[in-house]
């Protein structure tokens, strides 16, 4: 071990400990977990509770680290067994909840945004497709100004939406390298849901051109993006690798493991198996393997 002196010359000595309780210490600490954990899920409950009435009934009542800790104290003078603890620890599990849902709020906020442009201009096409099914001329005979003007408005809708896909889709390719220094694609080719109840949805979301983006825009800024093979990805289990045997249709949103047990929403668990992906045996990288990662911008 060097001296201090030494580890000054030297720039920096780590020091490495073992702390050793002993059994009564051990039991209060347990019962300390155990109070700061029920302050946990009283916590999820009240903002789960107030998020479903403002839903039903349109109300804007909030749930922050104010109220909840108000209801601590109440809860404190209630119940002996939450009085016998710290209150420093459990406010400061209210305190980490709060930023905890903040912070799951604004990655919910930042998701893929799904604007549907296309949807906004339907009413716009349909009454250009009327006009021009109206003015359509017979065989031979020479197209009418109504026609041209309608097939030109027609023409140059598609093109402003096509425009305004591409325009969010490199937005938010923007935000997502700035804010990461290493992203695993999903490498699916999205025709197969042109044959699907979700053709529409999936045409104007123009999941190909943004996901274009993002690579274009990943190798723009030196960023590490990895496309991960898109098989076994919604059926693997993130916690302990093992695979699903029966089938899983898209109603089902929940993902839980028959080996481990495990129970997550299914696009976290599917987020989570594309994040191993980000060193895999077969992923394929549009950087070289072993190159530094720069900082976000």
């Amino acid at each position: 071990m060097m001296t201090p002196s030494e580890a000054d010359e030297a720039g920096r000595a780590r020091y490495t400990y073992r702390l050793r309780v002993s059994s009564t210490a051990r039991t209060a600490l347990l019962a300390e977990w155990d109070r700061c954990r029920w302050i946990w899920n009283e916590c999820v409950a009240k903002s789960k509770a107030i998020h479903l009435r403002n839903n039903s009934t349109g109300e804007k009542r909030t749930c922050g680290p104010a109220q909840l800790d108000g209801m601590l104290t109440e809860a404190r003078e209630r119940t002996p067994w939450l009085r016998e603890g710290s209150s420093v620890p459990q406010q400061q599990v209210i305190r980490d909840f709060g930023r905890s849902r903040a912070k799951a709020s604004k990655d919910i906020r930042e998701r893929l945004p799904h604007v549907e442009h296309g949807r906004k201009a339907r009413a716009r096409l349909t009454r250009y497709d009327r006009m021009m099914a109206r003015r359509r001329p017979r065989k031979g005979q020479a197209t009418s100004k109504g026609y041209r003007e309608a097939k030109t408005w027609r023409a140059k809708t598609y093109a402003k939406i096509a425009r305004q896909r591409q325009e969010t889709g490199r937005k938010w390719a923007k935000k997502v390298v700035t804010d990461h220094d290493a992203i695993a694609v999903e490498d699916f080719e999205p025709r197969f849901l042109a044959r699907s109840s979700m053709a529409r949805k999936a045409a104007d979301a123009a999941i190909s051109a943004t996901k274009r983006a993002l690579i274009e825009m990943g190798r723009k800024h030196g960023r590490d993006i990895r496309l991960v093979h898109p098989a076994h990805t919604t059926m693997d289990c993130a916690s302990c690798g093992a695979r699903t045997k029966h089938a899983l249709p898209l109603s089902e949103r929940i993902y839980t493991c028959t080996v481990c047990g495990a129970v997550s929403p299914r696009d976290k668990n599917s987020a989570h198996v594309m994040r191993a992906g980000l060193n895999p045996a077969g992923a394929e990288g549009v950087r070289p393997p072993g190159a530094l990662l720069p900082e976000a911008a």
